[in-house]
């Protein structure tokens, strides 16, 4: 049977679609203006597959310009499960994760179920709101939501009840199957998770207020008053945007909810279990050079350690106290990984080329500039430094630091004995430059007491 050939519109979209591909060759190139209009572009072509490629590549830049986004029947649909949304090429299966790309077939399962009119409502209605008003945008888009999970629901069933209608749909993949029954779920309950959510300080969660965690406490009972297993999707959700996971499953542990006090150590099992398995996924490869821009700046790289540290100590105890060998078995990996990606892209990038350039050879004080790459680098291993004990490498970054310190010495050592003095014999103003650098540098790497000992040191034996 020959294929018939395609409306002039659709070749249109594939010839712009691969015009906008080689465009995104180097997406970094691109000044934000340029990146902006490409951006708005692909927003009116819609959910095509020929061009989701391209909004990877420009996901990244996106993320920190916050263009605003059509409000989209499809996007407000799948807003709640954003959080849990990965990359084709990052995407892990069985983590209670989804594939980007899994988006656009379950949109087009669904699209001519959900009534036309039920979409155009919500479309119109959120278009005249604040798109920050999450509680008002949560009351607006139930009704598309518990529509669509309900249509879901029969897909799914369908699927299961005929073969040729779930590879017509979706292909042989069962993940895609089950990553759509975690979109089920979600989308089930997504009017309490998106009131949450705006509630809640925005994404990733470094701590909870009082306030905070009260709301958390009356939405977790509410939800799981006669079964704790329904807050399992909100928990996945909400561990996804925090910083220390942990500290959500220890609320949950002191929350009374309905079921046998067995099913709840069951519950926290797994869900310690998906918490480590996304913090592991999140460290896999993490010292791989191809997933560390070369451009990366030393906080950014401390930032993403830290980050990874702070989730993996907030369930430290929890995972000890079940003796689950296999549970604990990833929480080393994750941790070694972890150690490593410290120990390459902070400790080792902290160059002594960075202090000798504090000291130029024309024996002048260093421009501002020059001192403040030195005090970054610092403060980098300062970072590190406070890692260590959890990751287990206190020895290598201590080293490190040591290391740092006494090149730190030498050059200053070297500096003063070689720049003019006053007429009376004490420190010139350039002198006294080149050790108050010193001192600043040598307090933020190894404390404010190895300051005060050398600066008596080089006071006695300089100024």
């Amino acid at each position: 049977m020959n294929r018939p050939p395609q409306s002039g519109q659709n070749q249109a979209t594939e010839n712009a679609g691969g015009d906008w591909m080689a465009l995104m060759g180097d997406a970094n190139r691109l000044s934000d203006t340029k990146l902006l209009q490409i951006y708005r572009l692909l927003d009116q072509v819609g959910d095509k597959p020929e061009v989701s490629s391209v909004f990877a590549a420009l996901r990244p830049r996106l993320a920190n310009l916050r263009p605003p986004r059509r409000q989209t029947a499809c996007r407000l649909f799948f807003r709640p499960v954003e959080d849990l949304l990965d990359d084709q090429e990052n995407y892990s299966r069985r983590l209670g994760r989804i594939s980007r790309s899994t988006l656009t077939p379950c949109w087009r399962a669904l699209k001519d179920r959900i009534p036309t009119a039920l979409q155009q409502q919500v479309q119109q209605a959120v278009s005249r709101i604040d798109p920050n008003d999450g509680e008002l945008l949560a009351n607006l888009c139930d009704p598309l939501w518990q529509t669509g999970a309900e249509i879901l629901g029969w897909v799914l069933a369908e699927c299961d009840a005929n073969l040729k209608q779930k590879v017509t749909l979706f292909g042989r993949d069962d993940d895609v199957i089950r990553q759509l029954e975690v979109i089920k779920e979600i989308v089930s309950i997504a009017a309490p998770v998106e009131k949450l959510k705006s509630t809640l300080p925005p994404r990733p969660i470094a701590t909870l207020s009082e306030s905070h965690l009260e709301t958390l406490r009356k939405v977790l009972l509410d939800m799981g008053r006669e079964d704790m297993r329904q807050t399992m999707p909100l928990v996945r959700v909400l561990s996804s945007r925090m910083q220390r996971p942990g500290d959500l499953l220890r609320l949950l542990g002191d929350l009374r909810l309905g079921g046998p006090p067995q099913e709840k150590e069951v519950m926290t099992r797994e869900m310690s279990g998906y918490i480590v398995s996304n913090l592991l996924r999140q460290t896999s490869g993490l010292v791989s050079d191809s997933l560390v821009p070369r451009q990366a700046e030393l906080d950014g790289l401390a930032n993403v350690a830290e980050r990874l540290a702070d989730g993996l100590g907030s369930i430290h105890d929890m995972v000890q106290g079940m003796r689950d060998k296999e549970l604990s078995g990833k929480m080393q990996t994750a941790r070694g990984e972890v150690a490593q990606f410290v120990l390459k892209n902070v400790c080792d990038k902290v160059s002594t080329a960075a202090i000798d350039a504090v000291f130029p050879s024309d024996g002048q004080a260093a421009d501002i500039d020059t001192i403040k790459k030195a005090e970054q680098q610092m403060l980098a291993l300062r970072r590190a430094a406070r890692m260590a004990g959890a990751l287990g490498i206190q020895k290598e970054v201590s080293n490190r630091i040591t290391d740092i310190r006494r090149r730190l010495e030498q050059q200053t050592n070297a500096a003063l004995r070689k720049t003019p003095r006053n007429r009376d014999g004490t420190l010139s103003p350039e002198g006294a430059r080149h050790m108050f650098n010193s001192l600043r540098l040598v307090e933020i790497v190894a404390g404010s007491e190895e300051a005060a000992r050398l600066y008596k040191e080089w006071h006695r034996q300089y100024w």
